[in-house]
């Protein structure tokens, strides 16, 4: 029987479930495992910080609805531990694999030695050290099917390097291969509570649907919009679905954050909502009054048994993939008689209208320019297919409740966990999984900062990504809710810096704008480059509405 390396292994055994990308830095402690995969069929994209390439992970698996994959060594899976917290957030299913000292030493001072495991299980769905080089094809079935079964999340496999190098009978991996029915598919929903709310919904008056990152993670777009258009139903989406049901849908009213659309907030006025793989979190009042009326009727549907229950029960709580479910609602919506629900749509579409053209007044042509400013001048240049990363606060703010989203995979933003700096990491992760399309970063200067140097990523790697920096030298959220609250801000002053000139010294097209009426020359310059780009928009310090709903809400403004 011939020998392999567990190196080996581990490569077939990634192959075997259709990984061919992977992310991450190299470390002394997995470089023989380096040495085995550049020989194999993978894209590598090596990065310049290990937080960095789990959020890029992030951003590709839940694009491509596949596991991202990320590598690091043992400090650098320290590194690599706040993108996965936020990837449990994200629901993001990366599988992260850390090398460590040979597995004999563990535990009597290893070079560079602390508990991988112990201090990545908090933040994943399952963290695992592999006991022996032949069940190392076991472990990465474990570690896929844990990420991509149920509510998809980050796990974590430790390799020790004695592992890596140990040879092992090749037959290991036919005990363990991948077969066509191998691999868990996804669950339907009990037949008899689908019933239940379709029940509920026919009879409700002012319904509304929230379809959320479960529904990114399973359903398919033209089921959502199926089940949607049976009903009649108007529908917000948020988070990885975005797009799923295009915003220029009649029945659409956009993003779904009560700060940034004024129609989503008028969801106190709704007397049945369905949730779409969205958990009643804080964003959402955890499902109370306000934001929700007395006495309204909520339906969840969720691969999560947490998530159907944590923060209130609910009138119907249908446990599955809410893929197959919005199938098998969507087929016993097409069973039933519906009531029109047009008035109840015609009002929160014109309550949509309305802030729109508000957000428009603010695009005046002025200097330093507005945030609005930018956002309607960027929108001349992208397309319904255009990928889009928004971080940062108030900046962004802006782009995220003026720019529409047409297409599904093409919208990502700052988590529920609300970490910041994700801006170029998930630029290039987005880049990464779709080669095809020009991927546009929005992002605040001080969000920039965290990992900006990953643009000498994206120049390496030929990642054309282009940011649109706004540059107020505050960290904008906080220090304008410190002086509405306040008075005066604390740490969130910062310097005017150019962070054009250092873009252009990392190998990227960049351009400083001060003025306006520049603006749209510079992006037409950005955009007609065939590499990594960068706009320096110095921009007026204005508070977003978000902020004006954080300070009103400390100072009792709103009930």
């Amino acid at each position: 029987m011939a020998k392999i390396s567990g190196s080996l292994v581990l490569s077939k055994s990634l192959q075997a479930h259709g990984i061919d990308t992977l992310f991450g830095i190299a470390g002394d402690h997995f470089l023989h495992l380096l040495d085995v995969l550049v020989d194999q069929p993978f894209r590598m994209i090596d990065t310049r910080h290990e937080g960095a390439a789990s959020h890029a992970a992030d951003a590709y698996a839940r694009t491509l609805r596949r596991p991202g994959v990320v590598l690091s060594t043992t400090p650098g899976h320290a590194n690599a531990l706040p993108g996965l917290a936020n990837a449990m957030h994200s629901q993001a299913p990366i599988i992260n694999i850390a090398g460590s000292s040979d597995s004999r030493n563990i535990g009597r001072g290893a070079m560079q030695e602390f508990d991988q495991v112990g201090v990545a299980a908090p933040v994943t769905k399952g963290s695992w050290e592999i006991p022996s080089a032949d069940r190392i094809p076991e472990f990465v079935n474990l570690a896929v099917r844990t990420a991509m079964t149920g509510k998809r999340g980050p796990v974590h496999l430790t390799i020790p390097q004695d592992l890596q190098e140990a040879m092992v009978d090749e037959d290991v991996l036919d005990r363990y291969g991948i077969g066509e029915n191998s691999v868990p598919l996804t669950v339907s929903g009990d037949p008899g509570q689908i019933a239940a709310a379709i029940d509920i919904l026919k009879n409700s008056e002012r319904p509304l649907i929230i379809a959320g990152t479960g529904a990114g993670a399973t359903a398919l777009p033209e089921e959502l919009q199926r089940l949607v258009e049976t009903m009649g139903i108007p529908v917000t989406t948020t988070d990885s679905a975005r797009g799923m049901v295009s915003d220029d849908h009649e029945l659409s009213i956009g993003f779904g954050y009560l700060p940034l659309n004024k129609a989503v907030a008028r969801i106190g006025e709704a007397d049945a909502v369905l949730f779409l793989g969205q958990q009643l979190d804080y964003t959402w009042g955890l499902g109370g009054s306000p934001p929700f009326a007395d006495g309204v009727k909520r339906i969840s549907v969720d691969p999560s048994p947490h998530h159907l229950g944590s923060s209130r029960s609910v009138d119907v709580a249908i446990l599955g993939d809410v893929g197959p479910v919005v199938t098998q609602m969507a087929d016993a919506a097409e069973k039933v008689s519906w009531p029109t629900f047009s008035a109840w749509n015609k009002t929160l579409q014109e309550e949509r209208q309305k802030h729109q053209a508000e957000l428009s007044e603010l695009a005046v042509e002025s200097d330093p320019p507005h945030p609005m400013f930018v956002s309607e001048t960027l929108q001349k240049h992208i397309t319904p297919e255009t990928p889009m990363v928004f971080d940062g606060g108030d900046y962004a703010h802006f782009f995220r409740a003026s720019m529409p989203a047409r297409r599904s995979e093409r919208w990502l933003y700052v988590s529920s966990f609300g970490m910041i700096g994700i801006n170029m990491p998930y630029a290039l992760g987005l880049q990464v999984a779709l080669p095809n399309h020009r991927v546009v970063c929005v992002t605040g200067d001080g969000s920039f900062g965290f990992h900006g140097l990953e643009i000498d990523t994206m120049v390496r790697h030929n990642l054309p990504v282009i940011t649109i920096l706004g540059n107020n030298s505050i960290w904008g959220i906080d220090w304008q809710i410190q002086k509405g609250l306040y008075g005066r801000p604390v740490w969130t002053d910062l310097l005017p810096t150019r962070w054009d000139t250092v873009a252009k010294g990392l190998g990227a097209y960049a351009e400083n704008v001060e003025h306006a009426a520049d603006l749209d020359g510079a992006m037409t310059r950005a955009f007609a480059q065939d590499k990594p780009a960068l706009l320096n928009v110095n921009i007026v310090q204005v508070s977003s509405p978000v902020a004006d709903e954080a300070v009103n809400r400390k100072l009792g403004a709103h009930g």
